[in-house]
């Protein structure tokens, strides 16, 4: 059984100690007082408690609307002086030559107009080199037949010229 994250028994957690000891010396010196309750005031809880005014919402309002206001002022500063520096790096620069604002022109060859069909011509050229029977040289010394009677002809035949 794993005691992770638990304390054993009669042992004290590790911070109560100081904590303690932290809040006897606070009332000992007399930064925390210590008062006894007084029965003209029960419904005040003795010593140190809560706080029994509500938070004034018109100054916190105010506050946030302050803050709000204060934070679109710096947002609008830092736009301004981005666009100032800009201006002020745009004028230091050269103008630019004819040379430089010339519309360029590729040299030939241009792209493809249609690459689609220029790719569907070739894969129809390709199959038609392979589905039928032609000579592969001008001087008709080698042939080439389709695929699949290449395939029919050498099922079952050794595929080494030399073991015939």
């Amino acid at each position: 059984m794993s005691t992770r994250g638990r304390t054993p028994r009669g042992t004290t957690p590790r911070g109560l100690i100081p904590a303690v000891l932290a809040g006897l010396l606070l009332r000992r010196t007399g930064a925390v007082p210590v008062t006894p309750a007084r029965a003209d005031a029960p419904d005040r809880p003795a010593g140190p408690g809560h706080e029994t005014e509500d938070v004034n919402v018109r100054n916190t309002a105010l506050a946030m609307a302050g803050l709000a206001g204060a934070a679109l002022v710096a947002i609008g500063i830092m736009i301004w002086l981005m666009g100032a520096f800009a201006a002020s790096q745009r004028a230091a620069l050269p103008t630019l030559t004819p040379q430089q604002t010339a519309r360029l022109r590729p040299p030939p060859p241009h792209l493809q107009p249609d690459p689609y069909a220029d790719l569907d011509r070739e894969r129809a050229s390709a199959e038609r080199a392979l589905s039928a029977y032609g000579y592969l040289d001008p001087a008709r010394t080698r042939a080439r037949i389709p695929i699949d009677r290449a395939m029919q002809l050498s099922v079952g035949r050794p595929l080494d010229a030399g073991a015939r």
